[in-house]
């Protein structure tokens, strides 16, 4: 059975998701269909950020209600992968530099981070801390 903190967080993260993904459909059809000028533009474009912030508050939120322990490992598994995200992308602008590499956008290493996060936290879990 799911502890009453988790289906919160389910639902409060689930939720913050939904809203992320209409509104990101949304301002992309908006950009892409309409006219609009350089101030507007940048506004609707920066529109899906705000759920995301609402994904933001339930994974703290669900953070502070764990234990000591489970705090811990979800802390450490946030640091390793912001570590490898970094290192990660510093190496690739070196490569990038001296092999004529591809630029990769900015809007990956978020997602590379939190899917870092992701692995490292299995890892620990099923690895580490077994």
């Amino acid at each position: 059975m799911m502890a009453a903190n988790a289906r919160r967080y389910m639902i409060h993260f689930g939720s913050a998701m939904l809203l992320y993904m209409a509104t990101l459909f949304g301002s992309v059809f908006l950009l892409s269909t309409a006219e609009f000028g350089p101030a507007l533009r940048g506004l609707i474009a920066i529109l899906p950020v705000l759920p995301g912030l609402g994904a933001l508050w339930a994974v703290m939120v669900f953070y502070r209600s764990l234990d000591e322990f489970k705090q811990r490992i979800l802390a450490e598994a946030m640091i390793i992968a912001a570590l490898l995200t970094g290192f990660g992308t510093f190496a690739y602008g070196f490569l990038e530099g001296a092999l004529d590499l591809p630029a990769i956008p900015m809007i990956w290493v978020f997602p590379v981070m939190i899917g870092l996060w992701g692995l490292v936290g299995c890892f620990q879990k099923y690895v580490v801390y077994r």
